[in-house]
């Protein structure tokens, strides 16, 4: 097997230009490791955010962010050699890292709240992620891509998929209610989306491209309303025959659309921030009397439990949901790709193949 791999790292933040595509070593494999070479990575809003330099904190029970760094919080490939103590995973066998790989020991963990574990650090965020033509991984970081679904699909899915459905805890939405998703063209709103219609409710995305109404609307939305349109609110009202949405997954983030989420939701309904735009600060404004005159709930969402990801394989395995994937690009293109996803012109998501 061949010493070197290529890899795209950041050494320095800011643009797009600054992703090197170099030759690097592959990385060692230790007892309880296995190396898998990708074949399939997604690039993700986060990881224009790391680029950038636009990074909050380290969370709780964190490392700092490094640098030099290799993004990708999706990888999905084949296993080509295990460690002393790997039992389960062979060579030839499939697998998607986990995006949310959790200690499983920590107090949170143990009270199956893996999304908040204090003791662990995510491919991408703290650990080398998946653009390179190979990861090396613990062998419990990692689950069986199902028959039938190909790395693209694998790569697509994970993280876009496994934190909505921790929407749905959150904000749960069943037969008869209504949810409103903002930024209907990405792929988490997308999943978003699916996710809520596979639950029976009615599904009405927000957009900023008039163009996309027709596209948007085979993608599992009921309606499509433009963000730019003063009466969106009037129009959700309209919708829900004066009553205001259930809930709603704002997937764009930023105080301009958390306002915009308030002025859509009913009575005692629920807003949800998924994340914040890579180019706008995060603060968000609140008007207290209104927060407790319309008893509304305000939850956030960070990341998805074991079960989650377990749960987003089955519900691929058995069609119920489908990545949409606008386009994908050569591992040496990742400066376009990031490029293409900050130009917001795409309608699902974007993939690099190593």
């Amino acid at each position: 097997m061949e010493q070197t791999m290529m890899a795209v790292r950041l050494f320095e933040h800011g643009g797009p230009e600054v992703l090197k595509y170099i030759e690097a070593a592959i990385p060692e494999v230790g007892p309880d490791d296995v190396l898998m070479r990708v074949h399939a990575t997604a690039v993700n809003s986060w990881d224009l955010r790391y680029r950038a330099g636009n990074l909050p904190q380290p969370l709780p029970g964190r490392p700092p962010w490094p640098l030099p760094f290799q993004l990708g919080r999706d990888a999905a490939g084949e296993i080509v050699a295990t460690g002393e103590n790997v039992t389960r995973w062979h060579p030839g066998d499939r697998a998607v890292q986990l995006p949310h790989p959790p200690c499983r020991n920590c107090a949170l963990c143990v009270r199956g709240l893996e999304n908040l574990c204090v003791d662990t650090a995510y491919p991408g965020h703290q650990v080398f992620g998946g653009y390179a033509q190979y990861v090396v991984r613990r062998q419990d970081a990692i689950l069986p891509i199902p028959d039938g679904v190909d790395f693209e699909t694998a790569a697509a899915t994970m993280w876009t998929y496994t934190t909505p459905l921790n929407c749905a805890r959150q904000a749960p939405v069943g037969p008869g209610d209504t949810v409103v998703v903002t930024g209907a063209s990405g792929g988490m709103a997308i999943a978003c989306a699916q996710l809520a219609k596979l639950s029976g409710a009615t599904v009405i995305g927000t957009t900023t491209k008039p163009d996309r109404d027709e596209a948007l609307s085979k993608l599992g939305y009921d309606h499509i309303l433009h963000s730019t349109d003063p009466r969106l609110p009037a129009h959700v009202r309209e919708l829900t025959h004066g009553l205001g949405a259930d809930a709603v997954w704002d997937c764009v983030g930023g105080n301009h659309f958390f306002q915009l989420s308030l002025s859509c939701i009913r009575l005692g309904g629920t807003v949800i921030v998924l994340g914040t735009p890579t180019d706008q600060g995060s603060r968000l404004e609140l008007d207290a009397l209104a927060l407790i005159g319309g008893q509304v709930k305000i939850a956030s969402v960070r990341g998805a439990t074991l079960r989650d990801q377990q749960l987003c394989l089955e519900l691929l395995a058995d069609g119920k949901i489908n990545p949409i994937i606008d386009r994908a690009y050569p591992l040496a293109e990742a400066a376009e790709a990031h490029a293409y996803l900050e130009s917001h012109r795409q309608t699902g998501k974007v993939l690099l193949l190593p």
